[in-house]
């Protein structure tokens, strides 16, 4: 069955903010609401680093992706707790050939982004993400976040469209 892309979906090597949701289930942003934001975007990018990549024979090396922009150190640092490969977006490069790379060592790699967050209600937010290995290798998804206990966890995941 194929996939379309979804629109609300860029691609990763683009830089910029996404636009925020206007109209029915938007919640205006506010500082109260950044630490719940915060937390929301980390348990995406927790669910994506424990994901499988297909085809990826060795550990790759990731590059996190935060509305375009790289993340800030205190959560790479928390995210390295799951595996040490773990960069700023600002660390690689993209190729037409040979998709991600790092800057330095010229290695491989996948790019996870989280590029929009919508809250659904007051305890549920929907995140769209996805992953970029290169141009035949990357998928849009959809994130459904909720609380468990005292953190958020990603509780289903739909794919958007997928290369």
């Amino acid at each position: 069955m194929p996939f379309a892309p979804d629109l609300d979906v860029l691609p990763p090597v683009e830089a910029h903010e996404a636009a925020p949701r206007r109209g029915r289930g938007a919640v205006p942003r506010s500082p109260a609401r950044e630490p719940l934001e915060a937390a929301v975007c980390e348990a995406v990018f927790r669910a994506q680093l424990r994901q499988p990549l297909v085809d990826q024979p060795r550990v790759p090396r990731y590059y996190l992706a935060l509305h375009g922009h790289d993340p800030d150190e205190a959560l790479l640092r928390r995210l390295r707790e799951l595996t040490p490969w773990v960069q700023p977006l600002s660390q690689c490069r993209v190729t037409a050939r040979d998709g991600v790379l790092d800057r330095v060592t010229g290695a491989g790699g996948v790019i996870v982004q989280v590029a929009r967050l919508t809250w659904v209600h007051g305890a549920a937010a929907d995140v769209v993400g996805g992953y970029y290995i290169t141009h035949r290798h990357a998928a849009g998804l959809r994130y459904r976040v909720e609380p468990q206990g005292p953190d958020w966890a990603v509780t289903t995941i739909h794919l958007l469209w997928r290369a």
